[in-house]
């Protein structure tokens, strides 16, 4: 009765923290796994037995098993296949049949321990119900073929299966219960935020299928008709978590608001987090999405309530309004167990997507109707359920409340930080996992990119955005973050109704030094963008040839550019014909030929209305008549002057002007005269503009070259004439 009298302990997941510290566990792993194996054992096996007999008297108990689970999962997999591979740890996890280390160690099996665990006796007692392991051993159970199972995979299952447990996680329902495919009636009306049915006419709803019918011709996607499949139809729709994509507050069947089970919720994502988290102790650079044999279990077409799972993880994440109810401070007198479910099912959600192969858009349904993955597609190594479930949304509802899920909580990074009274606004702190699902949405579902640039307005989600682009281009711990915003605005920017949407005049102020301007949302973009090349951290290099590609494929279509833009952009050319950009590397003049196909772009398709770059060009015709009259004797004199026999070089403040490496102008960013007295001073601001410049930056005593500088490249006969023709 150890066991039975050790989860009953009333503990909190803080005090099992507390109680088991890291040292203390490596030492058990290390020392005694007999006893760590016996404890991982006995959790795993109490947690099966709670799911095959929900009482509610167990949940208690079966909490501390989550908690307990949720520790030391992570040490155990730090051992595991990709971290440094455990014989004892392999054999725990995937082993058939015992649960031992291969050292000796001889525990029962999975059959034996269901005897041991909550209370130990298969009768009843003072009519309390039968025990759920008396339950588990009582006639017709197949205690065999579970016994034949890895406790890896148990886990991960019973977890999945506690996530949807009457009581526990949710509401009661019908076990036999199956609601066919939901019309989502509610997703377009901010899903459990507010729990508003919108009733659709006959005629609307006709529309919206002619709609949703003509939207998959254009993408090329013909449905297909199998005899059978693994469903993709969330059953019963009554137990997920909030209406939006998949489920309409009418089938929940409650509240789709509720927050009673919000706490027990973020125990059980918790351990599930902990099971999908080995890629973590492999090397980043030999990352591989199908090695984890954990996540591949989580991702199976057998995994159980995965539809519901990943309907339930969406709605949570993008019905959430951190606005609440509009009243200043009101987020300081609510819980904040419903936000932390939000950020972990945003983490798990993102977690899950990056596994396995990419899913299938291609539309297939059953004889009956349904929506299905054929079985040949789903035994295929690699197959991620949810993956496909995300590419298969289709419905012009669904993914318009997905849109507007990630406007409102994207909008809120720079709306918490621009109240008049302050800290009155909650921030969300997971902006991050939701550029990664939104990034994931735009690569893998063919629907949705078409979708938020035809049917909805693209412009609010590139301003939070552009505005995180520009918050984080110094910060080297959001490195990352720069990445995908750039990787998104690449994604777009190949799209003609994306440059063309972006005409839309810019009218909101921002809580950050963002230069006044008064313009559209693409002189948004270009500002953004020049300021992350002259005042960004020496590691965005790399991108600097994506930031002029965005810029260069909305250009055709840039109507009517600011002064502050056009100002920045030929600011920008003259940067990179400076000496010590274009003789950085010898194939530093790619950015010049961007830069020139972009003023060519406009001059071409938008002449009439971009007079302020049609000026700037032209007070700066010196620096293309340079760029034009280059030989390769003033071309190696240049370079020369500049690095003499040095491989790097910091930049010069002082000696900027003299040098001309880089050209001062008779104008400031906003276009005004500058007094001739003050053109001594940097360009680019000051130390900011030396990393910029010379890609040179001093870490603790350290100095880090970038690769705009590197090893200079000497220009060479070859060089040039291919300099000469890059230029459209």
């Amino acid at each position: 009765e150890f066991w039975d009298e050790l989860w009953k302990i009333p503990q909190q997941a803080e005090e099992v923290f507390e109680l088991v510290t890291p040292e203390a566990a490596r030492k058990l792993r290390d020392e005694r796994f007999e006893n760590l194996a016996t404890l991982f054992t006995q959790a795993t096996a109490q947690l099966c037995q709670i799911v095959e007999t929900p009482y509610n008297i167990y949940f208690d108990q079966a909490l501390n098993c989550v908690r307990v689970l949720t520790r030391i999962l992570p040490f155990l997999l730090e051992k595991g296949d990709l971290g440094d591979a455990d014989v004892n740890v392999e054999h725990l996890c995937w082993g058939i049949g015992s649960s031992g280390g291969g050292d000796g160690l001889n525990s029962p099996d999975k059959g034996t321990l269901t005897g041991l665990v909550i209370g130990g006796s298969a009768s009843g007692a003072d009519g309390e119900p039968m025990p759920p392991a008396a339950a588990a051993a009582a006639p017709g159970d197949d205690i065999e073929d579970d016994s034949q199972e890895p406790l890896a995979l148990l886990v991960v299952h019973a977890a999945m299966h506690m996530l949807f447990l009457p009581q526990f996680t949710c509401d009661f329902y019908e076990e036999d219960g199956h609601a066919g495919p939901s019309d989502a009636t509610g997703a377009a009306s901010g899903g459990a935020a507010s729990q508003k049915t919108i009733v659709l006419t006959e005629a609307e709803k006709k529309k919206q299928e002619k709609n949703d019918r003509d939207a998959k011709a254009d993408a090329g996607l013909v449905t297909k008709v199998a005899d059978s499949g693994v469903s993709l139809t969330p059953a019963p729709l009554s137990i997920i978590w909030a209406a939006g994509a998949g489920a309409s507050p009418n089938d929940l069947g409650y509240d789709g608001g509720t927050r009673k089970y919000d706490k027990n919720r973020v125990e059980v994502l918790r351990l599930l987090l902990a099971a999908c988290c080995d890629p973590l102790f492999a090397p980043a650079d030999e990352y591989n999405p199908l090695a984890s044999r954990w996540m591949a279990v989580a991702v199976a077409a057998d995994a159980p309530n995965a539809n519901c799972l990943f309907y339930s993880l969406l709605n949570t994440i993008l019905s959430y309004d951190p606005n609440g109810i509009g009243v200043p401070y009101s987020s300081s007198f609510a819980s904040d167990t419903h936000v932390r479910l939000v950020e972990l099912s945003a983490q798990l959600l993102c977690v899950l997507l990056d596994c396995g192969l990419p899913g299938n858009p291609e539309p297939v349904n059953s004889v009956d109707g349904e929506a299905v993955v054929e079985f040949e597609e789903a035994a295929r190594p690699g197959f991620n359920i949810f993956r496909t479930l995300l590419a298969r949304i289709d419905s012009g509802r669904e993914l318009s409340f997905i849109f507007k899920g990630f406007v409102k909580l994207l909008r809120n990074v720079y709306e918490s930080q621009n109240t008049y009274l302050p800290n009155s606004k909650a921030k969300l702190e997971c902006f991050q996992e939701l550029l990664v699902l939104f990034w994931k949405l735009l690569e893998e579902n063919p629907l949705f990119t078409t979708h938020i640039l035809t049917q909805c307005d693209v412009n609010e989600i590139i301003v939070p955005i552009c505005y995180l682009m520009y918050q984080s281009r110094r910060d080297p711990a959001r490195i990352g973050l720069v990445h995908i915003c750039t990787f998104v605005l690449l994604k777009l920017s190949g799209e003609r109704s994306f440059g063309v949407n972006l005409n839309k005049p810019f009218l909101k102020r921002l809580p950050c030094d963002l230069p006044l301007f008064s313009g559209s949302h693409a002189d948004l973009i270009a500002i953004t963008l020049h300021k992350l090349i002259v005042n960004g951290a020496y590691k965005l290099v790399p991108l600097y040839s994506c930031f002029i590609t965005v810029i260069c494929n909305i250009s055709p279509y840039w109507r009517r550019m600011s002064l502050v833009a056009a100002v920045k952009l030929v600011n920008l050319f003259e940067l990179f014909s400076s000496p010590k950009f274009l003789y950085s590397g010898e194939n530093a003049h790619r950015h010049l030929a961007l830069l020139l196909e972009v003023f060519n772009n406009i001059i071409q398709y938008q002449f009439s209305g971009n007079q302020h770059l049609i000026y700037a060009i032209i007070r700066r015709k010196d620096s293309f008549g340079r760029l034009a009259s280059l030989t390769l004797p003033k071309a190696v004199a240049q370079c020369n002057k500049v690095y003499g026999d040095q491989t790097t070089t910091t930049y010069d403040a002082d000696a900027e002007a003299a040098n001309d490496i880089v050209s001062t102008t008779d104008f400031d960013e906003a276009g005004n005269p500058i007094d001739p007295s003050q053109k001594s001073s940097p360009r680019y601001g000051g130390a900011d503009a030396s990393t910029a410049v010379s890609g040179v930056t001093s870490v603790g005593g350290e100095t880090n070259a970038s690769s705009v500088v590197g090893d200079h490249f000497v220009p060479t006969e070859e060089w040039l004439p291919e300099l000469k023709a890059s230029p459209p």
